[in-house]
């Protein structure tokens, strides 16, 4: 069962009798999580913050951008827009300044910490280089240009506020099927886009030279595949390491399932995925990229997103 509490501006909480409309939709490529729904109206305080649960357990906490009265001949209706915890760091600007060998323990005391995230890590890497804050640059920013070149990887603020450094990709599993135990699906799709894949990497090493050591997916030229790319690793935003990162992350673009289940998914994001299906044979490593769960009167229902479980930055 599904219920939503809105925050006034005073910390109260307060439920609404009953859920007209529901909406969240998660997405791995999308900062910040966003929500939509329409109540019977309330008089409740002005609302800022507002969480869901699912079964008891916190799947959602964010903070409303629009909030909208409105009245007709059916009755009155409260309607809320909001995002998750992330849009904090996307809505403030962070001090220009410059780092040396920065670490993500720092990166995490700086732009995280004051709105109230917590860590999912204790990981206290160094980016062995420096990093510019420029004038303009959001909160998030800067931990993305921070993820991306000390991790090759984009960071992930959760629906409930957690930040991992390192992405949306967990070690739980969700199963989907028939079976036991498995998660129901009422439909599933299967898509490949040759378009996305890469199938080499030209890369510059040395400043005086050119472009001379080419980074190969050999799955991709076995299929007839020609997309070549390049990057120059003499700098300090591109190290070598993202060569194999661009590949991964064109692989990971070029292969999805979609499945429509009957029920309320939010929190398995990030998960580890199988499917098990008589009709479409799915097999590889695969996790949940996306999600988009809608609750109405006449019921509910996910819409799942799956992609290849790779190494990528993004």
């Amino acid at each position: 069962m599904v219920k939503v509490k809105l925050i006034d501006r005073d910390g109260a909480e307060w439920t609404p009798k009953a859920i007209s409309k529901l909406v969240i939709e998660v997405d791995e490529n999308v900062p910040a999580d966003s929500l939509y729904a329409e109540f019977p109206y309330m008089a409740c305080p002005e609302p800022v913050g507002v969480r869901v649960f699912s079964d008891d357990a916190e799947v959602f906490r964010g903070v409303i951008d629009e909030e909208e009265h409105a009245a007709d001949g059916s009755g009155e209706t409260l309607k809320i827009s909001a995002r998750s915890m992330a849009a904090l760091l996307l809505d403030n600007e962070a001090a220009p300044c410059g780092y040396d060998h920065p670490s993500a323990a720092l990166m995490y005391e700086r732009y995280a910490k004051p709105f109230g995230l917590m860590l999912s890590e204790k990981d206290d890497a160094v980016y062995f280089g420096e990093q510019s804050v420029l004038k303009g640059d959001s909160c998030y920013s800067v931990l993305k240009n921070f993820c991306t070149a000390c991790y090759s990887a984009l960071p992930r603020i959760s629906s409930t506020g957690t930040l991992s450094f390192k992405g949306i990709m967990k070690e739980d599993e969700t199963r989907f099927g028939n079976t036991k135990g498995a998660v129901r699906f009422l439909s599933l799709s299967e898509t490949r886009k040759r378009c996305e894949e890469i199938s080499e990497v030209v890369v510059k090493t040395n400043s005086g030279g050119g472009y001379t050591l080419p980074i190969m997916n050999a799955d991709a030229l076995s299929r007839g595949i020609a997309r070549r790319r390049y990057l120059n690793a003499t700098l300090t935003q591109s190290p070598m390491r993202c060569a194999d990162a661009m590949i991964a992350n064109g692989q990971r673009k070029a292969y999805s399932v979609k499945l429509r289940c009957p029920s309320c998914l939010l929190g398995h994001e990030g998960n580890r995925a199988s499917v098990d299906s008589d009709r479409i044979a799915v097999s590889g490593e695969l996790y949940i990229s996306a999600l988009r769960y809608r609750l109405t009167a006449g019921g509910e229902y996910t819409d799942v997103t799956l992609k290849r479980r790779t190494n990528g930055c993004g």
